[in-house]
């Protein structure tokens, strides 16, 4: 056990050293292309390729994107491929790596260039009110995305199939009826293509709300401990978790637009920009968006790991018990290298689930207080 702990943490370590690099360098690079004649270099390019304003913002979006894969290109390899198959954690070859690399980067392109030209065209036809007419789509566009994530978003990853085992089944059935859970809506999927990580995951709005169980938590955890981890995720469909993060993004955008608005024109035109409509000050769009998610962050992990907490004693209130629960919380720490007790500091700050020691001990402490 010590020396599967020791692993974790020095997995961990790792994971924790490039989680800082990711958090400097992003806005590392923001601030370059916007200190410098990057920005206006590829908007300046775009603007000889069209005149067509619209179009001029693809082609500079896309230059914009190039740029940072410089950056994103090699994190993501080293994080996601390279330390993954350090501590044989990946299922996954180098090309295989690869293409998934590029789907989701082709994926997060298109998303967010559509999203970016529909900012942009509310920027220069709404000088005045464009931050709300952009909240108001993103809130909106939000909803979309949290229905269609289940069903057009995943399934580009991964293969969903439905629970074999007749007997896990029937455990399954039982607790979806006993909390009113459509049990059509639990599905397996097909996680292993990629990691030996296990997991779950509770994801959808309205019909297309589901509960996912990874394959590789159904290959190696008991029926017992696999209750565990259904209750828990039943847990968040009860306790109405995602329409409540939904409702807290919803209300946060609005004064993360509404501080942008204030701030990208004076600041823009500062930095010899044209103004917020000079599609060249985007790097200074995502710093002030960043930073302000940014200090955020804490808060919406406290929350988080506070709706995680109350998961958690659903589960054991739900099935009466906390042995497998514990076992449960051990098992899924080894097979994930999670560090059962990371600083406390890195807790507050990055962790939007209760570190495992913590889940345990609450676990313990259940049971002397029943």
């Amino acid at each position: 056990m010590e020396n599967s702990h020791q692993k974790a943490r020095e997995y961990q370590k790792i994971k924790n050293r490039l989680l800082f690099v990711h958090l400097f360098g992003t806005p590392l690079f923001l601030l370059i292309a916007m200190l410098t004649p990057v920005s206006a270099f590829f908007r300046d390019g775009a603007l000889v390729l069209t005149d067509n304003p619209y179009l001029g913002f693809v082609c500079y979006f896309f230059f914009f994107s190039l740029y940072m894969l410089v950056f994103d290109f090699p994190f993501s390899y080293y994080s996601s491929y390279a330390v993954e198959h350090q501590f044989q954690l990946s299922n996954q070859t180098w090309r295989a790596w690869l293409v998934e690399w590029f789907k989701k980067a082709l994926l997060s392109f298109g998303l967010s260039c559509a999203l970016l030209l529909g900012l942009y065209a509310l920027i220069w036809n709404f000088p005045r009110t464009w931050w709300l007419l952009a909240w108001v789509a993103y809130a909106f566009v939000s909803y979309v995305l949290g229905k269609i994530f289940p069903v057009v978003i995943v399934p580009l990853f991964y293969r969903y199939g439905k629970v074999e085992d007749d007997a896990l089944k029937k455990r399954v059935v039982s607790l979806c009826e006993r909390f009113r859970l459509p049990v059509e809506n639990v599905f397996s999927i097909n996680l292993s293509k990629t990691t030996k990580k296990a997991n779950a995951a509770f994801m959808g709005l309205g019909k297309t709300k589901r509960v996912v169980l990874s394959d590789t938590l159904l290959d190696n955890f008991n029926h017992d401990e696999i209750d565990v981890v259904v209750a828990h995720e039943l847990a968040h469909y009860r306790h109405h978790d995602i329409w409540k993060q939904f409702a807290i993004g919803v209300v946060t955008s609005l004064v993360a637009f509404w501080i942008t608005f204030m701030m990208l024109g004076p600041l823009a035109i500062r930095l010899n920009f044209e103004g917020a409509a000079d599609m060249a000050s985007m790097p200074l769009l995502f710093l002030i968006f960043y930073l302000f998610h940014l200090i955020l962050m804490p808060i919406q992990n406290g929350y988080s790991r506070h709706i995680e907490r109350a998961a958690d004693r659903f589960a054991l209130e739900a099935l009466q018990g906390p042995a497998f629960f514990i076992s449960c919380m051990e098992k899924l720490g080894d097979m994930n290298l999670a560090d059962p007790n990371p600083n406390p500091i890195m807790e507050w700050l990055f962790f939007d689930h209760p570190p495992l020691g913590k889940r345990i001990e609450m676990a313990k402490q259940w049971t002397g207080e029943k």
